[in-house]
């Protein structure tokens, strides 16, 4: 079946994973065949002319509308509208609570953004999440995981000594990685205090290092302000690294630690299974789903204090890193792109057909 497959998103720029996302499928698209053109409300120029602006969408009958629901976006109300079948996919929004104290306007954005919602769903013929938890927010259980894959991460590289079946010391201090934007929910604040008594009780020449761009400059300052008066100069805080940068920082980790509040998916994790990495994280949204068995999660009783003891048992205990770094392979292969774009087709397919 030859379709025509027109992407929309509320806004478009060069390092947001949804519009990464939206590039990604289009790739697919292209390879089946199909034809269609991707669309925003809101478009950073960086972004070149591969979105085009959303007054320029044009559908034929028999068109099908992807639309990638990630934020506030009343512009899109009238896509939503239109004759053609529409697909929504969830990607979440954080829950506004997290942003008032720090940044009130993204709170704002993030209150409209999580009630017009399931306005949106019920408006779409198909309504679908990334993850069963996205989809669960407003009542479907159609899901169609995050595109991932791990051929764009570069190679995962060998088992570090603290991986040796022999049980071979590590060659270098411990490093302890957290991916993921400098924001609220995603408790940098807790990383770094469970970090410092990981690294008083068990390695004093420990580093952490938080790789994420931030939500203001306000709110960097005083992470990096929390991470000095708690670790002084054990901590580094980074963003805006290049893909190879990136890889490097996976492959010198030695754990993964996220105690996020809030995450509809986390890809992050999925990065961490990749490169053989052991995951510590909070068993909060879809972090459960992605993560599987091959995580050490955090019940909701759980405080930094445990972190710290399991970041000691996932960098000291040579047994448990294999078996995670074996799990997390699976974790991996269950997120194979090939049948995540099996799944999308499939969908986008029934919904011409109707």
């Amino acid at each position: 079946m030859t379709l025509r497959v027109h992407q929309v998103l509320s806004g478009a720029g060069p390092y947001d994973a949804v519009t990464m996302q939206a590039l990604a499928f289009r790739e697919r698209f292209g390879a089946w065949g199909w034809g269609g053109r991707d669309v925003a409300a809101e478009i950073d120029p960086r972004i070149g002319d591969r979105i085009a602006p959303l007054r320029s969408l044009d559908a034929d009958d028999g068109d099908v509308l992807l639309v990638h629901y990630s934020a506030y976006a009343p512009k899109l109300r009238r896509v939503l509208e239109m004759p053609q079948r529409t697909l929504l996919i969830s990607h979440n929004i954080t829950p506004a609570r997290w942003f008032w104290d720090h940044d009130p306007q993204a709170g704002v954005v993030c209150a409209l953004g999580r009630k017009q919602l399931p306005q949106f769903a019920a408006a779409a013929d198909v309504a679908a999440g990334v993850s069963l938890y996205n989809a669960r927010e407003f009542g479907s259980d159609v899901v169609i995981p995050i595109l991932f894959d791990p051929t764009q991460l570069g190679e995962r590289g060998p088992p570090t000594p603290a991986e040796d079946p022999d049980g071979g010391a590590a060659s270098a201090p411990p490093t302890i990685l957290f991916v993921g934007r400098l924001a609220p929910h995603k408790r940098q604040d807790a990383v770094i205090r469970a970090f410092e008594l990981y690294r008083r009780r068990h390695a004093p020449d420990a580093r952490l290092v938080l790789v994420g761009a931030p939500i203001n400059w306000a709110y960097d300052a005083a992470m990096r302000a929390l991470a000095e008066e708690l670790s002084p100069g054990r901590v580094t805080i980074e963003s805006g690294l290049t893909r190879e940068q990136l890889a490097d920082r996976w492959r010198s980790a030695h754990a993964f630690l996220c105690l996020s509040e809030h995450e509809g998916f986390c890809i992050p994790l999925l990065e961490a299974f990749h490169f053989g990495v052991p995951v510590i994280a909070r068993a909060i949204g879809g972090v459960p789903e992605v993560a599987g068995d091959a995580a050490l999660l955090l019940a909701d009783c759980d405080d930094e204090s445990v972190a710290a003891e399991l970041l000691a048992l996932a960098v000291g205990d040579a047994e448990l890193r294999a078996a995670l770094r074996e799990r997390g392979a699976a974790r991996v292969a269950a997120y194979a792109p090939e049948q995540t774009a099996r799944t999308l087709r499939d969908v986008l397919e029934s919904l011409a057909a109707r």
